[in-house]
């Protein structure tokens, strides 16, 4: 299944609970956070990178907000999708899937708090 989204359209938002993840097939997207009530740009997601895995990997809320900066293209990949795929995945893999989710959810996290006390 696929899905478009035009530019300024938020894509899912910081807090909520991923229910899907998409992989870019045409467009830009802007990954940010907002610290301190300012947005904070973390990341640009392009053609043929993923977005929302995080929070289909290890049932958490998203965070990040994404926001199309263009129309952006995406082909679908559902809860159940992800669950498959790590299913038939070897079991060593799937747990060095969630360590890397864990760490970069911690990264992020820091990146934020140094961040915020740079522009600070």
């Amino acid at each position: 299944m696929t899905k478009t989204f035009e530019a300024g359209q938020h894509i899912f938002e910081e807090g909520s609970i991923g229910a899907e993840a998409y992989l870019i097939r045409s467009g830009r997207a802007a990954v940010w956070r907002e610290q301190d009530g300012e947005k904070v740009h973390l990341a640009v997601k392009c053609e043929g990178e993923i977005i929302g895995e995080m929070s289909l990997l290890d049932n958490a809320e998203c965070s990040a907000s994404v926001t199309a900066e263009t129309q952006v293209e995406v082909d679908v990949i559902t809860r159940e999708d992800m669950e498959k795929m790590l299913a038939e995945a070897p079991e060593t893999l799937s747990l060095v899937v969630h360590q890397l989710m864990e760490s970069l959810r911690t990264s992020n996290d820091l990146l934020l708090m140094y961040s915020s006390r740079i522009a600070g």
